[in-house]
């Protein structure tokens, strides 16, 4: 059992050169990291910072990673690139093509084809859990959303769908599909029936951004949001992105939590 402090990195998503610089604050063995995914969507339009990100998760030591929608999408244009009949009918919400809201939304070509040229980064990221239960009980996940809760029973469950979605034609979008919610646990007695559903003390999460200077605490320590808006290139506005350690932070103790 490990005696290091959890240190949760949020939503990078592109920004690689701040997230080194946030990382060298704790090295690599003196603490336990778990990124809470979104490498991708929002970094230096061209620089493919987001697959450089995960490369960055993927090879420093005693950390694990979740997946987060945006590293899906990204795995979504990526099989979209090498066609094949299932993929060739996919269409955006309006019935455009899913590349354009892709874009929109910050991707990044360089990305792509970072990860197109490189298989292992690729099995890296359809290999990492949707979810991740901690010793302490606090369960990690992407989302603020309990839809996870819709996958499977256990934490074991909801893997082992997610990781055979992603070995089917098509199936990343099952995935993509389930983790674009937000705000579920703002409803307490919500909250409570997913922790329940898990057996798990608290929950964190990224991917709804907030403007506090740490970390968002809700429900006394129940649920904790770690994206506070990291990425200095995802908005368009001078200035516009919040401080490291709104999205890279300790992870309280546990021992506390009712």
């Amino acid at each position: 059992m490990s005696q290091r402090p959890v240190l949760v990195v949020g939503d990078v998503q592109g920004d690689v050169a701040r997230l080194h610089d946030a990382l060298a604050a704790y090295p690599e063995d003196e603490v336990d990291t778990v990124f809470l995914g979104d490498f991708f969507q929002g970094g230096e339009p061209g620089a493919g910072g987001g697959a450089a990100a995960a490369q960055v998760a993927r090879s420093r030591r005693n950390a694990r990673s979740v997946l987060g929608n945006h590293d899906l999408f990204l795995l979504a244009i990526l099989e979209r690139s090498r066609g094949g009949d299932e993929v060739s009918r996919w269409t955006s919400r309006s019935g455009g093509a899913i590349e354009d809201v892709w874009l929109s939304r910050r991707g990044d070509w360089a990305d792509l084809r970072a990860v197109e040229t490189d298989p292992g980064l690729e099995a890296w990221l359809r290999g990492l859990p949707l979810l991740l239960m901690l010793e302490d009980g606090t369960l990690v996940q992407h989302t603020d959303d309990d839809r996870y809760a819709d996958i499977g029973a256990t934490v074991d469950d909801v893997n082992a769908q997610c990781a055979a979605w992603l070995t089917q034609p098509a199936g990343v979008l099952n995935a993509l599909r389930l983790t674009i919610g937000r705000h579920a646990f703002d409803d307490e007695h919500r909250l409570e029936r997913y922790l329940r559903h898990f057996g798990a003390r608290r929950v964190v999460h990224g991917h709804t951004p907030h403007w506090d200077e740490a970390p968002r605490s809700q429900h006394a320590g129940r649920v904790i949001g770690f994206d506070g808006r990291f990425s200095r290139y995802w908005s368009p506005e001078p200035g516009d992105w919040g401080p490291v350690g709104a999205t890279v932070a300790i992870l309280p103790p546990a021992h506390d939590l009712r």
